[in-house]
């Protein structure tokens, strides 16, 4: 007994209990510090980077970001969907082993890609220096590893491991940033910027290990391809939508890379970093919306859906204008304070970049309406079609008007996008309320409850 209160009074255990106590807070507090700092990150590589430097820095984090996408679909989701079903100890364990096997190979062979393509390719995004050659699938692997890590911590409900994730990450990756802020003329090159991220993801996990929190069960444990191919099935759809999204949202990356250069790529994200407040609120609005939405249409309480859907609706439109009108009017100090005079010509992008921002957030709440309606199918044919749209059209307005068209292709694609989505939210809204109206009684019935009445 003795030894249990003294495992009880061990600051560990109370302080893991006090964050089990309040998950959902901490999650929300973790996810607002890793939204901040994104946003000061490119910042700060704005500012400490040439454009083209930052333009193949932004190349390199888009492509990392697909990978994680797909990572998403095949291993974290699965996480946190499937492995908290799973009620037989020794399934689950089947289970946990097989994700952190196919965990493993994703992560080999996205960081073996990206290696192979920077080194063979002679594009002007290519850097054939050792160090940077190095550090760029380094880069992608440790992100990756991070994020399976951050995941494992949900499937868990662990936030003490969540945060052994994240707060050597973000301590360590700021420190770098601004090492490289402060002293350009030392680290302010490619590799510098690649390492900064990459060393802060190998001290967050060096952390986790060293706490013992086991985030991998034995890996290739006999049975794990036929374990992962019973849920393989399921994670097709979410895998499809992920390359669709990634099409619709991104596309304008490789297309400006490619008619452009990287210099115009590197004013695009730049303008963009601007907007990003916009989408991190109405992304948390979204997680937090989602549960609600999902359980008001079950129950049939379409005035409370739409009411929910339409007051986010609203809040999106006007926030994009608002921010718009703001970066419109600041743009002066904006471009010199925080661009350093490296993107004068930026302003030409702004009523684009709010165009497309505007649609984007737009459509992200009319697909979270469908989210709550489990319209992943639809969602994904949605997505292949409006992202092939966004791509031809982006393509389109490069050629025609030079790199400052290229968001309105996006504008375009997010544009139609949603308003197929809101078609499709009024036929599900009709489908629920059909469900949940009571039947019509029959005469009979009616009759016979006149008679219990009487």
């Amino acid at each position: 007994m003795s030894s249990e209160l003294g495992a009880i009074d061990r600051p560990r255990p109370r302080i893991a209990a006090v964050f089990a106590r309040y998950r959902y807070a901490v999650a929300a507090l973790d996810q607002a510090a890793l939204s901040v700092f994104g946003f000061a990150l490119n910042l700060c590589l704005l500012r400490a980077l040439p454009a083209t430097g930052y333009g193949i820095v932004s190349l390199w984090m888009t492509m990392a970001l697909f990978a994680v996408s797909v990572q998403g679909a095949l291993v974290n989701g699965p996480l946190n969907i499937h492995l908290p079903g799973v009620a037989e100890p020794a399934a689950a364990r089947r289970l946990e082993s097989a994700l952190g096997t196919v965990n493993l190979l994703l992560v080999v062979a996205a960081a073996a890609i990206a290696g192979i393509v920077n080194l063979a390719s002679d594009a002007e995004w290519a850097s054939h220096a050792l160090l940077t050659a190095i550090a760029i699938p380094l880069f992608v692997a440790a992100g990756m590893y991070r994020e399976y890590y951050r995941s494992t911590a949900f499937s868990r409900h662990d936030m003490s491991m969540l945060l052994w994730v994240d707060g050597p990450y973000l301590a360590i990756t700021t420190a770098c940033l601004m090492a490289m802020v402060l002293w350009p003329q030392l680290f302010a090159d490619l590799a510098a910027a690649f390492l900064a991220m990459t060393v802060g993801c190998l001290v967050s996990q060096l952390c986790v290990r060293a706490r013992g929190d086991g985030a991998e069960r034995r890996l290739f444990r006999r049975g794990w391809f036929k374990t992962y191919r019973g849920i393989s099935g399921e994670v097709s759809w979410s895998l499809l939508g992920v390359f669709a999204n990634h099409i619709q949202s991104r596309s304008y990356v490789y297309i400006a890379t490619s008619l452009a250069g990287l210099a115009a790529l590197a004013a695009i994200n730049a303008v963009g970093v601007l907007f990003r407040p916009v989408s991190v609120l109405v992304n948390a609005w979204g997680q937090s919306a989602l549960p609600h939405l999902s359980a008001a249409l079950a129950a049939g309480r379409i005035a409370e859906f739409d009411r929910t859907l339409g007051r986010a609706l609203a809040g999106s439109a006007v926030a994009s204008v608002v921010i718009g009108a703001v970066l419109w009017l600041a743009w002066n100090p904006i471009e010199h304070y925080v661009f350093a005079g490296k993107y004068g010509d930026g302003i030409a992008l702004l009523l684009p970049w709010a165009a497309a921002s505007g649609a984007s957030v737009l459509r992200y709440v009319g697909s979270t309406g469908l989210m709550a309606a489990r319209e992943f199918k639809f969602l994904a044919k949605a997505q292949i079609v409006c992202g092939a749209l966004a791509a031809a059209a982006t393509a389109g307005f490069i050629l025609w008007d030079g790199p400052s068209g290229a968001m309105w292709g996006i504008a375009i694609g997010n544009a139609a996008c949603f308003g197929w989505v809101m078609v499709r939210l009024q036929r599900v809204r009709r489908r629920a309320a059909a469900l949940a109206a009571p039947a019509p009684k029959t005469i009979d019935q009616g009759e016979a409850d006149a008679g219990a009445a009487e």
